[in-house]
Parts: C-alpha cells; sequence; structure tokens
C-alpha cells in the first residue's frame, strides 16, 4: 500500500484532517490517563499480591500495578514508532496514519472488553491483569503509527523558514486533544469505560476523515535502497533524543499519579477524582494551547531557544505541585509545566527535522516518538515508586530534574547554538 500522486495544496480540509489525527491521538492518551487510575481501583489491582517464584515471599505493588499498564503501553510505543515511521517513508504517510487511527479503535475495544469482564467479575486476579497487559499491548502496536507519520507529513509541506510554526501547530491540536480528552472523563458517572468507548468511536470517524480529505503524496526516495534503521545516538541528533527522554519521563512519572494525588490530596472518591483531574488537565493543555498557538506563532528566533523558555516555567509547575495543598494550587501548577512544554515541546520536533535529509524524515520522527515512549515507560514505574514513599516525591523529583537540565543546558548553551 503506497501513496501516489503529487504534493498537496494548500487546501483547509487536508490541514483540518491532519489536525484532526493529532487531536485524536491527544485525546486517546489523556482520556486514558484521566480514567485508568480510578479504574484501576474498581478492579482491584492495587490490591493485588504477587509471590516471587521459588520463594514463600510475597509483595505488594500497590499502584504500581495500574501504573504498569501504562509503562507497558509506552514500551510497545517505543518498539513500534520507529518501525511505523520506517514504513511512512516507503509507503506514504496516508496510509499509516489511518492505520494507526482504526488500530486505535480496535485496540480500545478489545481492552474495554476485557475491562468489563472485570468489572462485572468474569475475570479477576492475574488473568484479568495478564489480559489487560495484552489487550494495551496491541492497541499501543497499532495506535503508534499515527504520530510519526502526521508529524512526517507536516514536515513534506512546510518549508524549515515555517518549520517551527508548522510543528507547534501540530503539537497544539494534539494539545487540543489532550484538553478535551479528560474531558469525556465526566461520562464516568455512566460507567468508567463510557470515556474509552467513545474515544474509540472518534477515532474510527477520524480515520474515515483523513481517508477522504488527506491528500497523498508520493513516498520519499532513499535511490532504491530499503530505508535503514537510523541510530538513537547519531550525532546529528541525539542531543535532542537525551532531551525528549528526560521530559516526556518526568510527563509521564506526574501524569500517571496526579489521579492518585488528587484523590488523595483532596480526599476525593473516584469519581470526583476523575472529574477534578481532568479539569486540571484541561487547565495545563489550555496553558498548552496558548504557548503554542499564540506565543510560537509569533516567535522568529532559534528553536533551541524556545527550550531554554521553557523549561524554567516546567520546573516551577512541578515544584508547585510537590508543595499544593488545595485546589486552586494543584490547578496553578497545571497551568505553569502546561505552558512550558508548549514552549519546549514545538522546538523539540522542529529543531531536529533540520538536521536530516527528507528520505529520513519518517524514520527519525518516529524515533523521537519512541523516545516519547519510552519516557512513559521509565516515568510511570519511577513515579508509582515514588508515591509509595510519599504523595510528593514524584514531583519533587520531577522538579528537581528539571532544574538539573537546565543547569546543564546552560552551561552548554555555546556548544549547543553551534550545533
Amino acid at each position: 500500500m503506497t501513496e501516489t500522486g503529487s504534493a498537496p495544496r494548500s487546501d483547509w480540509r487536508a490541514m483540518i484532517s491532519l489536525y484532526a489525527a493529532m487531536m485524536a491521538v491527544g485525546m486517546g492518551q489523556s482520556v486514558v490517563f484521566a480514567v485508568l487510575p480510578m479504574l484501576g481501583r474498581e478492579l482491584a489491582l492495587h490490591e493485588m499480591l504477587w509471590q516471587l517464584p521459588f520463594t514463600e515471599l510475597t509483595i505488594a505493588p500497590k499502584e504500581m500495578v495500574i501504573t504498569s499498564l501504562s509503562a507497558l503501553t509506552a514500551l510497545v510505543f517505543f518498539m513500534t514508532s520507529p518501525y511505523w515511521g520506517r514504513k511512512s517513508d516507503v509507503w506514504g504517510r496516508k496510509p499509516v496514519i489511518i492505520i494507526g487511527l482504526f488500530g486505535y479503535t480496535i485496540g480500545t475495544m478489545l481492552f474495554n472488553a476485557v475491562a468489563w469482564m472485570g468489572l462485572v467479575s468474569i475475570l479477576g486476579g492475574g488473568l484479568l491483569y495478564v489480559l489487560l497487559m495484552v489487550s494495551r499491548g496491541i492497541h499501543a502496536a497499532l495506535m503508534s503509527a499515527t504520530h510519526p507519520a502526521s508529524a512526517a507529513y507536516m514536515v513534506d509541506v512546510t518549508d524549515i523558514s515555517r518549520r517551527a510554526q508548522g510543528m507547534a501547530k501540530l503539537q497544539a491540536f494534539n494539545q487540543l486533544g489532550v484538553m478535551l480528552g479528560p474531558a469525556l472523563a465526566w461520562f464516568v458517572a455512566f460507567s468508567y469505560l463510557t470515556p474509552l468507548y467513545l474515544q474509540a468511536a472518534l477515532a474510527a470517524l477520524v480515520a474515515i476523515l483523513v481517508w477522504r480529505y488527506l491528500p497523498a503524496i508520493p513516498a520519499h526516495s532513499s535511490g532504491g535502497k530499503r530505508p535503514k534503521r537510523m541510530a538513537y545516538f547519531d550525532p546529528r541528533y541525539r542531543l535532542f533524543i537525551f532531551i525528549g527522554f528526560a521530559l516526556y519521563s518526568l510527563l509521564g512519572m506526574v501524569q500517571q499519579t496526579l489521579g492518585f494525588y488528587f484523590q488523595d490530596l483532596l480526599s476525593l472518591d473516584g469519581v470526583a477524582a476523575a472529574q477534578w483531574f481532568s479539569a486540571a488537565m484541561i487547565v495545563s493543555s489550555g496553558a498548552m494551547l496558548f504557548a503554542q498557538f499564540v506565543v510560537v506563532q509569533r516567535y522568529n528566533g532559534s528553536p533551541m531557544n524556545l527550550l531554554f523558555m521553557g523549561l524554567p516555567f516546567s520546573c516551577a509547575g512541578y515544584l508547585l505541585l510537590a508543595l499544593s495543598d488545595t485546589l486552586p494550587m494543584l490547578l496553578s501548577a497545571m497551568g505553569l509545566f502546561g505552558f512550558g512544554m508548549g514552549l519546549t515541546g514545538p522546538a523539540y520536533g522542529a529543531s531536529a527535522s533540520l538536521v536530516v535529509e527528507p528520505h529520513e524524515q519518517g524514520g527519525l520522527a518516529g524515533l523521537l516518538g519512541s523516545v516519547a515512549g519510552l519516557g512513559f515507560v521509565a516515568g510511570p514505574l519511577v513515579g508509582g515508586f515514588l508515591y509509595r514513599i510519599a504523595p510528593s516525591y514524584p514531583y519533587f523529583c520531577a522538579a528537581a530534574v528539571m532544574a538539573l537540565i537546565i543547569v546543564v543546558m546552560v552551561s552548554r548553551r555555546r556548544q549547543i547554538a553551534k550545533g
């Protein structure tokens, strides 16, 4: 399955379909963050006891059992995103985008079927957990196709002078999805699975929109050679690999524990915690949108400088989260680090895209997406471990790591500026 035809003209229907694909991806990510902590507790996953093989020792991982579901999803995303990026260089962007969107629908329906059997006590214990892991793995393997193919499509249709702005718009719609996704969490009043059913249906509709309106463009030629695997430590872009891993590890650590944090800090029941957490995610995403639609679109400097501008805001947001003891403080903290991520996100992708060849854009987008996935493997696991010790520890840790990144980058600013 390959694309044929000429490069797309500037058509509002084409761009809306591309933005809708990224928005659907963002909604799919955030609705799971908003629902999974409370769904996992409803399924009693945090009450599981694991016996170590060949011993009589048992461990109680508690919330780490729930966060491990997100970690597995991110691990599979890390493993498969480069594959889909390379396939988009061969097949073209559009088919791979559609595969990812329909894959999200299929994977979500599988996960919901397993979770429903747990909610009605057909399944339980270890078997329920294993089947949840399998369904999440299938979900991640398929849905990981959309993000790298969409990013590479944007690179294809923008020139270098507008690359940062184009990537900012793409990420802004992704964050719009992140903002709207938690709003679906209010439907937990019907059932914990209702928001996920709604998101699955939306992803299928967007896939049809992309098939109908997004123009196909030719796959990039690599001289008749099979696209090679791109190395993570290629000196052309390894700096962006390290930055991306750090940023998304911290984001994953914080996002995956915030549902617990809201519930425990504010003494809320599961439904109320999901609803207020979704409101906080909307605040965070709104701040990201402002940064990407307003600040970045008016910015004419080096993309790398956006990183220097955004990191302190994120650091302050994480620190305020750790010190919060009221809902207004929590919402303010979410706004701060959301604004910071809104500045750093476009620079991360735009700067990296300038250092590789056109036929490598899909492969690079896959690597950057996989690094984000790897961050969401490490982050939730570390966050779950720290949360067991003290609820505020994940956020103190995030602030400390972010401060360290700022110090390192400032000390190397001249070297970074020279590339």
